[in-house]
């Protein structure tokens, strides 16, 4: 389906995981009658169910849904896409794909904005909101690449601007604007596709393409119309003008205006490696140009339209590609012009964001393209291929002797007239064998002649070397047989032969070989329509010719011209009647200068081909003369003609020559201002002469002071050469010759090509280059294997300040280097030492004033090292400690001796430090001091740690825990007191004992070897052991040992500390216990039970034996548990459990699940063993449980499934013995059911259905039919009527009332089903009331769960009080086990609907729990004689008797009776007869519709009257 059929446009939404805001904004302000629908496509979890529909709904009232399968959009709906699925636009519909398991974001918006693009052409709309990556750029660049609307969210209004930044740096965006802002617009975009009639008018064209012609020199008078319209409609939008009229002020007003709307129109959008396919047969036709042309030494291509340059750089890679390999070196021009300026600059800069490279394959980004943080830029070679120029197709000349040229969706923008013209320009800068590469949308329809077809689907073509001879059949296939080629007449004979096919009432049409009418000539409309094909008079006209022609000739003319195209002759049709005259269809091609066109001439059929004629006119002697009469003058009129073409060409040869003599008077003035020229030449050089003469005298003089400088340089110690400024030497000193061993023929040589020392030519370019770029002396210092050389590099300047030479000298700086070396090591040395101790030193001169402090001074005290250097102790610390410490450097200068102290320092945390500080005095050679020198070390961990050691003493005495203190042998050291308290005995007694003969370590695994081989493995062990007690008695410990290494010792201790976990394993034991198993009855719960179920599997898979699951479920054992408590309930299933262990095997499991579900997992079980059990636990739950001193009975119902047949792991089996358990309760319960396929398949139905359900509640899918109740006295008189509920489901169909009703009681819906009906029925009612319906009294039926509530009666109070319909007119159909409850919420219902005035009827009365005392006590107005009594009267003793009790005790107690089913005529009678009230049945009257209900009202209302 084309867009153009389609005429609900889609709009794609994208964004990411984080778009939601932006998402819901857009949709929240979007105006719901827009005539067009919205696809969200949001990266999503596919692991997680989608939200997305139900959120936007709630912010918009147009319809959301989520799209589950292929779907035709519709106007005014959003649409979400799934979060596990990929969404593509094809044929006019949404289709979903399945998405690949990828890294990448799902579902794709590239792909959807693709396919959209492909099918709505320039009607695409794309919208690309907040989000990380570059998801949707190549999408957004496809759709503006077809015409059509790119939109972007505010980078700075986005939570995640990743993705509009993308698109934005891509060039994809037409509009930049905040979601809300998008709203708002989207009427006008969407108006300006949809709104055909809003057209500009011509005179508004022309005006805007001549400011654009004026401003931008650009001429878009050859674009088509459609094209031009699209464009400046959508600037209006952007802009706001509102009206073409306001905008073309706005262009005069605003000159950055139209350079947008040229920008517009020029759709600079293109893209790497667009249409790979294409690119490939490109690829393919490049190679075989090549290897065809090995003498080619260079190859030029042509790039038309480039815009950003993606295309040429395309082009460029794969020529770089395809050139790799040869051996000579191709040179390689690609000329990628546009007009676009803006574009032009984006492409020469080559930087593309990386969204941009989608389509390139990874190993050319990884060869052609460099990373420049978050965007990729073209490599140098690439960009050195290509020429980017801006150049008009039209007006500028094009290249010359291009081998390719390719223009890609250009020429779709282009009227046919102005796309010939272009291709003739590229024909003409096609080089022989050069191709042509257009685009998918293009063809060479407008010059077919000029090429032939190399790849037709990828529309690749050749240069016609001889392009006349293929206009009727350019293919490359087969070459076109020769043709017969008639030449049009001249102009002047265009008049004679238009009147001699009016005079034979003949016509004839000339067209291009696309069908393009070029002129017409005879009785044109008689056989053509003259609409389409113009006056009757020549002249140049547009319409097809196939299109013009008379039906009787339509299909002809098709099968002709493609015969022509095959035979290249003329060819004729048959005949055709047209009104009574008999006519003949002529098709020849014929040549109009040099070009070949098609002749459709229609000519009498009954006129013999010229050949035929000639003959007949020969056969005959008799007209010998008059045929030669005919040719003489037919030559005489041929000759006039060539006299007449001969005088033309005269005068264009005169007006030919005088042009020539023009050009000759110009050459002859240019002769003259040579020769000028030639004498001020002379004069210049007598004047050289002169200058010549003074230079030399100066050179004389240049050479006396050149040798001067040679003894200079000669002079010197070190080598010095002189460069020009191209790297070539001038001169050198003969200190360079010796150690350089330059020689006299070195000079004028290349200084890379002198046979240098490597140091020097290694190091000296980079030198060399920075004393050019900088004009200033650069020195370095090289090395010469064990000798250090300074090269120094001296710029020469002229006096515009460039540099014309560089002196290079190289000085042995050696030893003064080594010097230095050893200086600055030791230096170093001496700093890291002071630098990396641990120690803490500082530096004072006399005066205290510090000098130096190391790192870890400024660490100890946390000073800066400014704010120490220069200060005293008192400037710097406390007084404390600042006297401390110069009181005790004042002693050290006085004694000469170092002096040793402990000072207290507090930090600025208020921690107290204390510091062993060494106060020394530096001396001269004469013993005098001239500094101090502070050490100090940190003790206050020392100290703390005797303090701490004094503490663990006690704690170690103390202790609750035994601690025992080994040497390396485990030999017992020392022991606390707790170790005399656990084990009895005393330190005496456990010195020098081995602690390991003292546990009990359980396993071999686990004994002391085992120990000690992990204690000198990892120096620790834990665990639980017991250890032997005094009295020969055991105590479990947790015990620790540590392994302890002294660090002055290889000898190792170790320590182990243990304490009584006796207490603690008890507790332990009951919490597993207690996980594990029920707490009420002692079984296995619900954990333990799949822990077994799973292990028997598991023993079941390697025996290949059955494993047999019992689910059992206590029938009724809620009621029990409501009416006599929950501490009976418990009571009942502590037995029931007690029973179920004595039918069980040892080897079987019995659980309880929870509530009153039990289990029996059978091991190695068969179907008679599983079903021995069941029988056996359906006998001993039958036997009357003894509760409270009463006896109680219960039943159970079982449901059985087996491993493997059933399920392979405990979730599928325990599903399928759940689902037999309840197929058991369905059939009676107190039985036992086997699990079949089948019972799964039930449940599901029963699913679908309850779900199918629901959604019609929700969607009001289910409607009212109306039974009628007539009298049985007079059958025509309808008394009152039953509504039922009837439901067609769009999937299920008719949904027969006996199915879903059953669904809905046991799924608990039938109480929301009741609350329907009470709904639409009294609101029916009410509208009957408003149309003066007089309707009788309706029933509904009510079930007992919905009579329980008291919001039913209040619903039914209510919709009687809102919609003003008397309560007298509602009656309740009610069954009897609803009477028979005795529970408040009923008794209260009944009262307040008699208050009310709302009559009750019993339905199916006799079949249930009747009782007579309901009867008397409730207000009751009808009994209703269920169905299966009224089938047998007449023909059933039994059935009768029962019928006329019912009715003589209805009669007896006043109530009306009805019978239900009444279906033949002796049912009737026998109830007239009886006296029974009413009657209804399908003898009477089937269910009606409204409608038909109404009709039938108002017939009986007649038969009444």
């Amino acid at each position: 389906m084309s867009a153009q059929a389609n005429h609900t446009l889609v709009v794609g939404i994208g964004a990411s995981a984080g778009g939601l805001e932006a998402v819901s904004e857009l949709i929240r302000h979007l105006d719901t009658r827009i005539p067009a629908c919205f696809v969200v496509l949001q990266h999503l979890s596919p692991n997680h169910k989608s939200m997305m529909p139900e959120i936007l709904s709630r912010e918009t009232d147009l319809p959301v849904i989520g799209l589950q399968r292929a779907t035709k959009p519709r106007q005014g709906t959003i649409y979400v896409v799934p979060a596990n699925s990929n969404a593509i636009f094809k044929d006019g519909r949404i289709e979903l794909t399945p998405a690949v398991p990828e890294v990448s974001p799902k579902p794709s918006i590239n792909k959807f904005f693709t396919t959209l693009a492909k099918e709505m052409h320039d009607l695409a709309i794309g919208v690309v909101l907040s989000g990380t990556g570059s998801d949707g750029t190549a999408g957004l660049r496809a759709i503006q690449a077809e015409g059509g609307v790119a939109i972007v969210q505010k980078p700075d209004t986005a939570k995640y601007p990743g993705m509009p930044q993308s698109a934005i740096d891509a060039g994809c965006a037409d509009m930049v604007l905040s979601p809300k802002d998008i709203a708002k617009h989207m009427p006008s975009i969407v108006t300006m596709h949809t709104d055909s009639n809003e057209s500009i008018a011509e005179n508004q064209m022309k005006q805007i393409v001549a400011m654009l012609s004026d401003s931008m020199s650009m001429d878009f008078s050859g674009y088509k119309s459609g094209t031009m319209q699209r464009r400046i409609r959508r600037r209006v939008v952007s802009s706001g003008a509102g009206r073409v009229g306001d905008y073309i002020k706005l262009l005069s007003e605003r000159p950055d205006e139209i350079s947008a709307l040229a920008s517009e129109i020029l759709i600079s959008v293109t893209a790497f490696f667009r249409d790979k396919d294409a690119f490939e047969s490109f690829n393919q036709a490049l190679l075989q140009h090549l290897q065809e042309h090995p003498e080619k030494n260079d190859l030029r291509v042509w790039v038309a339209g480039c815009a950003t340059g993606e295309e040429a750089y395309s082009v460029a890679m794969l020529i770089a590609e395809a050139t790799a390999g040869h051996d000579s070196p191709l040179q390689v021009q690609v000329f990628a012009t546009d007009l676009d300026e803006e574009a032009l600059q984006l492409a020469r800069r080559g930087v593309y964001s990386i969204g941009a490279l989608a389509e390139v394959p990874n190993y050319m980004i990884d060869k052609y393209f460099k990373q420049t943080s978050q965007h990729l830029e073209v490599s140098k070679k690439i960009r050195d291929m290509v020429v980017f120029a801006r150049h008009n197709l039209v007006t500028d000349p094009p290249f010359m002797r291009v081998d390719f040229v390719t223009c890609r969706n250009v020429l779709i923008y282009f009227e046919p007239k102005l796309q010939r013209k272009v291709l003739q320009r590229f024909h003409f800068a096609l080089a022989p064998h050069g191709m042509l590469f257009l685009g998918r949308s293009e063809s060479i329809t407008q010059a077919e002649e000029l090429f032939y077809v190399v790849n037709r689907r990828d529309r690749l073509y050749g240069k016609s070397e001889q392009a006349a001879a293929s206009v009727i059949n350019a293919k490359v296939s087969r070459k076109a047989p020769e043709q017969t080629v008639e030449d049009i007449p001249t102009k002047d004979n265009f008049a004679l032969l238009h009147q001699l096919l009016l005079d034979i009432r003949s016509a004839m049409v000339v067209c291009r070989r696309d069908g393009s009418v070029i002129r017409s000539m005879g009785d044109v409309a008689r056989f053509f329509n003259e609409k389409k094909i113009g006056a009757s008079e020549p002249s140049d006209i547009g319409a097809g010719v196939t299109n013009a022609i008379i039906k009787p000739f339509k299909d002809e003319l098709i099968s002709l011209m493609n015969q022509l195209d095959w035979n290249g002759s003329r060819v004729f049709g048959t005949v055709q009647v047209i009104k009574g005259e008999y006519w003949q269809l002529l098709l020849m091609p014929v040549r109009e200068k040099s070009d070949l066109h098609l002749a459709v001439v229609i000519l009498p059929a009954f006129l013999p081909s010229a050949k035929a004629q000639a003959e007949a006119l020969l056969s005959s002697d008799n007209d010998h003369d008059s045929v030669l009469r005919d040719e003489l003058n037919a030559t005489r009129e041929q000759l006039q003609t060539m006299l007449e073409e001969m005088a033309t060409s005269n005068e264009e040869m005169q007006s030919l020559n005088e042009e020539t003599q023009a050009s000759n008077e110009e050459l002859q003035a240019t002769n003259e201002e040579l020769e000028a020229a030639n004498e001020e030449l002379q004069a210049t050089n007598e004047e050289l002469i002169s200058l010549n003469q003074e230079l030399n005298v100066k050179t004389a003089e240049l050479v006396a002071l050149n040798d001067e400088y040679e003894h200079v340089y000669d002079a010197l110690e070190f080598p010095l050469l002189v460069l020009d400024a191209q790297g070539k030497l001038l001169r050198f000193n003969a200190q360079a010759q010796r150690l350089l061993n330059l020689r006299g023929h070195s000079i004028g040589r290349d200084f890379a090509t002198l046979k240098l020392p490597n140091y020097l030519r290694n190091d000296s370019t980079a030198l060399f280059e920075k004393v050019f770029t900088e004009a200033d002396t650069q020195s370095v210092m090289v090395r010469d294997g064990e000798n250090v050389i300074q090269v120094t590099v001296t710029p020469g300047l002229n006096n515009a300040g460039d540099v014309y030479a560089v002196l290079v000298t190289l000085i042995d700086v050696s030893d003064i280097t080594r010097a230095q070396e050893q200086l600055r090591q030791s230096q170093q040395q001496l700093s890291q030492i002071m630098s990396n101790t641990t120690i803490i030193l500082a530096m004072k001169d006399l005066s205290g004033t510090y000098s130096y402090v190391n790192p870890r001074f400024i660490e100890a005290f946390q000073r800066d090292e400014e704010a120490v250097l220069a200060q005293t102790d008192f400037d710097v610390f406390a007084h404390d400690f600042a006297s401390s410490v110069w009181e005790h450097d004042l002693r050290a200068v006085r004694t000469r001796q170092p002096q040793i102290c402990e000072h207290s320092y507090s930090d600025s945390e208020g921690n107290t430090r204390i510091y062993r500080m060494v106060h020394q005095a530096l001396t001269d050679d004469k013993g005098k001091a001239y500094a101090l020198i502070n050490e100090a070390e940190d003790i206050t961990q020392r100290k703390k740690a005797e303090q701490q050691l004094q503490i663990a003493a006690r704690v170690y005495e103390q202790a609750g825990e035994a601690i025992v203190v080994m040497d390396e042998n485990a030999l017992i050291q020392t022991v606390n007191s707790a170790f005399e308290k656990l084990t009895g005995r005393d330190e005496e007694q456990a010195k020098d004992t081995c602690f390991w003969s003292l546990l009990r370590l359980g396993r071999e695994s686990e004994g002391p070897n085992n120990l000690r081989n992990t204690l000198d493995a990892e120096g620790f062990w834990q665990g639980e052991v017991t250890i032997g007690r005094g009295n020969n008695d055991t105590l479990s410990v947790w015990l620790t040992v540590n392994r302890i290494q002294a660090a002055d010792s290889e000898k190792s201790a170790f320590v182990a500390v243990f304490a009584d976990i006796s207490n603690l394993k008890e507790s332990q034991r009951k919490a597993e216990y207690l996980a594990t198993h029920d707490s009420l009855t002692g079984l296995p719960n619900r954990t333990l039970f799949h822990d077994r179920l799973e292990h028997a599997i598991e023993i079941g898979k390697r025996n290949q034996s059955e494993v047999g699951l019992l689910f059992i479920d206590l029938d009724n054992f809620k009621t029990l548990n409501d009416t006599l408590g929950h501490d009976a309930g418990d009571d009942l299933l502590i037995q029931a459990a007690e029973r179920l262990k004595t039918v069980a095997r040892e080897t079987d499991t019995v659980a309880r699940l929870g509530g009153d579900e039990f289990t029996v997992v059978i091991a190695d079980s068969t179907m008679a063993a599983a079903e021995r059990i069941a029988r056996q636990t359906l006998d001993v739950m039958s036997q009357p449980f003894i509760i409270g001193r009463r006896k109680h009975f219960m039943s159970a119902s079982i449901g059985i499934a087996f491993f493997p047949t059933d399920g392979l792991d405990t979730t599928t089996l325990v599903k399928a013995a759940d689902t037999a358990m309840y197929r058991a309760k369905e059939n009676g319960r107190n039985r036992y059911e086997v699990y079949k396929e089948e019972l799964q398949s039930q449940l599901m139905r029963h699913a679908s259905m309850e779900n199918a359900l629901r959604e019609a509640l929700q969607k009001e899918q289910l409607y009212l039919e109306f039974q009628p109740k007539f009298s049985v006295k007079n059958p025509d008189e309808i008394i009152g009527a039953e509504a039922l509920l009837r439901w067609k489901d769009p999937k299920l169909g008719q949904v027969s009332p006996a199915d879903f009703i059953a669904v809905a009681e046991q799924s608990n819906l039938i109480v929301d089903v009741d609350f329907y009906v009470a709904t639409a029925l009294i609101r029916q009612l009410a509208r009957w009331q408003k149309d003066g319906v007089d309707y009788p009294v309706m029933a509904l039926n009510v079930s007992p769960k919905s009579f329980q509530h008291e919001s039913y009666v209040d619903l039914i109070l209510r919709l009687l009080d809102q919609y003003q319909v008397k309560s007298l007119m509602i009656q309740l159909e009610l069954t009897e086990r609803t009477l028979v409850s005795q529970r408040n919420s009923e008794l209260g219902n009944i009262e307040r609907l008699r208050n009310a005035g709302i009559q009750l009827s019993i339905d199916d009365f006799g079949t249930g729990y009747s009782s007579m005392s309901y009867l008397k006590r409730l207000p009751l107005a009808e009994l209703k004689i269920d169905k299966s009594f009224v089938d047998g009267l007449g023909l059933e003793n039994n059935d009768e008797a029962i019928s006329r009790a019912i009715l003589a005790m209805a009669k007896a107690l006043d109530i009306r009776t009805v019978a239900e089913g009444v279906e033949t005529k002796q049912q009737l009678q026998w109830l007239q007869q009886e006296g029974c009230d009413y009657a209804q049945g399908y003898y009477l009257a089937r269910p009606l519709s409204t409608e038909d209900f109404i009709i039938r009202l108002q017939q009986g209302r007649k038969n009444e009257h």
